[in-house]
């Protein structure tokens, strides 16, 4: 969260500077108001409405530049009858209020705490609570929205909920460091190009993060935990995901993160952890996973027969119940880049030069995964005796189909120990070829031995 937080604090400092107006103020005393929507009426364009503390009852609408800002945390109940605060004109500011009381979806209407049709305005640092949807960016461009804390309605089925933050039809958009829970989809974008999806946290969603045809998005150092899928991402080239954690997403069909028809994007430094599924590939081309830590799930990484032509390097695999599970034959998948390959916990080879890389290939798929492949019900008996018995049976046979395999995995005792990140130890070149020449001498000795009981 602190993560979260840093990047709130940055995209709060990307906000333009607004040349200063009028300040109207709104609550008790001496006020100017005591409602807000007589506020937002009397100011002209480029004025801040100053909200005291306490409970207002009404829904609101921006026809120009302005600026709404709570002061000790005002709560703003709308009359539950659609959008709380509709936003029409470019430039306003939404700051530092507790909205409750959206309608719930009734009309088939996107009833919202915040709604958005319009471009460069900033919602920041409010609380908004049992809402359908938090905020929507309906063809806005340019928006920020960030540091928020939404709630969705954590008593209805997901089916019956709204989304998180949704963007539709617009670029640009900046959705930074919020904090998202029990909705739908905690952070949907849809066709929104060129936006940023940086240090939010969601949790308790069905999707925690839900993109479909948004191209060159980045997101970064989000957490995207115990929900029904981390993150799906649909029909979208040149994305960048990095520095985020996929964690605890479980259920039946559960997936840490999920590419359907992704192409050309980078998959860079995230952490997939206790998922039923790590990552998940259906259609995608042309993707690069590098430096990625795939732990403890029940499955690290499932690949479909149409995921093609995938890079995968320097990833680390361990502790995970199978670390790779493909459907169908003939994978194009590529498990290293450059001469270097994977980290393996289940590598059995060794590293006799000392370079970091293991001389014999790493086979990815053990029997009962290849079962599985085809049928997926086989992982109900993954940890059965039987399933051991046939995984001992296959690694004392001949491999002679090493298609799938990792040809330059990365032993966990050379230097590019990615496991621990501790310093390793390269065995030197002489020990190599004295300790060959050794096996070669106690060979002859033995064999001499052999030889001369025979002749006796």
């Amino acid at each position: 969260m602190k993560l979260g937080l840093l990047a709130a604090a940055i995209a709060l400092l990307t906000i333009p500077v607004r040349v200063e107006g009028r300040v109207w103020t709104v609550g008790r005393g001496d006020a100017d108001f005591p409602l807000i929507a007589p506020a937002i009426a009397a100011a002209a364009d480029g004025d801040e409405v100053r909200v005291g503390a306490g409970v207002y009852r009404e829904d609101l609408r921006l026809d120009r530049r302005v600026s709404i800002v709570g002061e000790g945390q005002p709560v703003l109940f709308g009359t539950g009858n659609g959008t709380v605060i509709d936003v029409r004109a470019d430039g306003c500011e939404i700051r530092g209020l507790v909205i409750d009381g959206t309608g719930i979806g009734a009309t088939n209407q996107m009833d919202a705490a915040v709604r958005l049709s319009s471009n460069r305005n900033a919602v920041t640092g409010n609380v908004m609570r049992r809402v359908f949807y938090g905020v929507v960016i309906a063809g806005g461009a340019d928006n920020t929205i960030a540091g928020n804390d939404i709630e969705g309605l954590l008593d209805r089925p997901f089916g019956r909920r709204g989304d998180g933050i949704y963007v539709y039809r617009g670029s640009r958009n900046h959705v930074v460091g919020n904090r998202i829970v029990g909705q739908r989809d905690a952070i949907f974008l849809q066709y929104a190009h060129a936006g940023r999806v940086e240090g939010n946290e969601v949790t308790e969603s069905r999707y925690g993060l839900h993109d479909m045809f948004s191209d060159d998005t980045l997101i970064r150092s989000n957490v995207f935990r115990n929900s029904l899928v981390g993150a799906n991402l649909m029909n979208s080239r040149r994305l960048t995901l990095e520095h985020n954690e996929f964690a605890g997403n479980r259920g039946v069909t559960a997936v840490g993160l999920s590419l359907k028809d992704c192409d050309a994007s980078s998959i860079l430094h995230n952490r997939f952890v206790a998922n039923a599924r790590g990552l998940q590939l259906d259609g995608s081309s042309g993707n690069k996973f590098f430096d990625n830590d795939f732990s403890h799930n029940d499955v690290a990484v499932r690949l479909q027969a149409s995921a093609e032509r995938n890079t995968f390097s320097r990833n680390r695999f361990h502790q995970n119940w199978s670390d790779v599970v493909e459907s169908g034959g003939g994978s194009t998948t590529l498990w290293s880049h450059d001469g270097t390959g994977n980290a393996w916990g289940r590598y059995a080879g060794f590293d006799f030069d000392g370079d970091g890389i293991g001389e014999s290939a790493h086979p990815l798929l053990r029997p009962f995964e290849r079962i599985e492949g085809t049928n997926e019900i086989a992982r109900l008996y993954l940890q059965s005796p039987a399933a051991g018995a046939l995984d001992l049976v296959a690694r004392s046979a001949v491999q002679k189909d090493t298609a799938s395999a990792d040809p330059h995995p990365i032993a966990k005792n050379g230097s590019g120990n990615l496991f621990r990140g501790t310093p390793s130890k390269k065995v030197p070149g002489t020990v190599f070829w004295l300790t060959a020449a050794a096996v070669v001498l106690l060979l002859k000795m033995g064999s001499g031995a052999i030889f001369s009981r025979v002749t006796r």
